[in-house]
């Protein structure tokens, strides 16, 4: 008989199965010094920010939220009036000023940066600036001129008559509103798409 004997405890099996289960709880209990708990929360983290959109689609969503409240407020604004009793009714031109904001919005985002300021060697044809500039003033033009036609309406057509009832006077503000929403989104679009940096200097 040997002198020395492995313990009962720790003599090694000779099934192949309780050799693997004995194998892989060792490597269970082994930790590696350098083995750090925070990186699969990094990992977890970084996956998370690169699946969060891009600027582009950041100012993408908000312009458009913002158009659609602005038409939300004016057609809320049309149902509340419908079912009360007010003495001022709902016209063709409570429409206007609203049709023309969002025809504004699409002249406005129709125009790129790089033709505001283009030559003849960039772009074909004669004046592109010339003709681009001129676009843009009046796409801004015509929405500005659309928040004080909805600005005129509210005055001339609610407040100088003296009606001062929130369902009298309701109708006159989703208009200025709408306008105003509208307006902004437009502006956001606009500043949104064409405020990129250059990647290299070289572009220059």
């Amino acid at each position: 008989m040997p002198r020395y004997q492995r313990l009962a405890g720790t003599a090694e099996s000779s099934n192949p199965d309780q050799q693997h289960l004995l194998t892989e709880g060792r490597r269970s209990r082994t930790i590696s010094p350098f083995y750090c708990p925070c990186i699969p929360v990094l990992f977890s983290t970084s996956r998370f920010i690169s699946s969060l959109p891009n600027k582009a689609e950041i100012v993408g969503y908000l312009s458009g939220i913002l158009f659609s409240i602005g038409w939300w407020t004016f057609i809320d604004g049309i149902v509340y009036t419908s079912t009360k009793e007010t003495p001022v009714p709902i016209r063709f031109e409570d429409f206007i000023p609203g049709i023309l904001s969002t025809i504004a919005l699409i002249m406005v985002n129709l125009i790129d940066r790089d033709a505001l300021n283009a030559d003849d060697f960039t772009f074909s044809g004669d004046h592109i600036a010339s003709k681009a500039r001129a676009f843009a003033f009046v796409g801004v033009t015509v929405a500005l001129g659309s928040i004080g036609g909805a600005c005129a309406l509210l005055v001339f057509k609610y407040i100088i008559p003296g009606y001062t009832a929130d369902d009298q006077v309701y109708f006159g503000e989703t208009i200025l509103v709408q306008n105003i929403l509208i307006f902004l989104s437009s502006m956001i679009l606009w500043f949104g798409r064409n405020t990129q940096e250059y990647e290299s200097f070289g572009l220059y």
